[in-house]
This record gives C-alpha cells, sequence and structure tokens, in this order.
C-alpha cells in the first residue's frame, strides 16, 4: 500500500489513512447508498459504516447492511463470503433501481 499512497513507514501509512474521511461527501450523496459490512471486520469498526450511513442525510434511500456470522461474510470485504456480498449488492439494484426485469 505504501506506492499507492506514497509513504514509506507505516506510521506515514497511518497518518495518511487517518485523513481519509468522509464527512466532507456524505452530505453530497443524492442517488441510493447501500453500504456493507462485515461485523467482524478487524481493520474498519462497525461504528464508521454507521457514521457513514448517518451522515449520507441528502440520499433518498441508505441501507446499511452488517452480516453477522449467522449470515457469513462478517470480514472486512466480505473476503470469507463475497459471492454473499455481491448477490446481496445485485439484488439491492435490482429492487432499488427497479432493474429487475422479470419483476
Amino acid at each position: 500500500m505504501h506506492w499507492v499512497l506514497g509513504t514509506s513507514t507505516r506510521e506515514e501509512f497511518i497518518s495518511f489513512t487517518d485523513e481519509m474521511v468522509l464527512e466532507e461527501a456524505l452530505a453530497n450523496i443524492r442517488c441510493p447508498l447501500l453500504i456493507l459490512h462485515g461485523g467482524n471486520d478487524r481493520q474498519i469498526p462497525v461504528s464508521m459504516a454507521k457514521k457513514t450511513a448517518a451522515g449520507a442525510i441528502n440520499s433518498p434511500a441508505v441501507e446499511l447492511k452488517i452480516f453477522t456470522e449467522e449470515d457469513g461474510g462478517v470480514e472486512h470485504g466480505q473476503v470469507d463470503n463475497a459471492s454473499l456480498a455481491i448477490e446481496y449488492m445485485a439484488d439491492w439494484v435490482a429492487e432499488v433501481f427497479n432493474s429487475n426485469p422479470s419483476g
């Protein structure tokens, strides 16, 4: 990740990523928003996903899906069950944007 962000030490990386926040952009979201989060994500706390959902005040529809141990997909980016997340996103898009040709 250092080459992506232009950092060379762990400290620089953490300092840089601490500045990567969505607060200022969230109010500009004016389309439906789906946020997927793993309940056991050890990189990004669930509280940040909740904060993102709460901050999207101009979105006409915000859904926060937190995958549980029962669901699967509890790790960061649903790496423990990526197909579950993909299916969830596809179903959400079809429902929200009424793009299901059979529905």
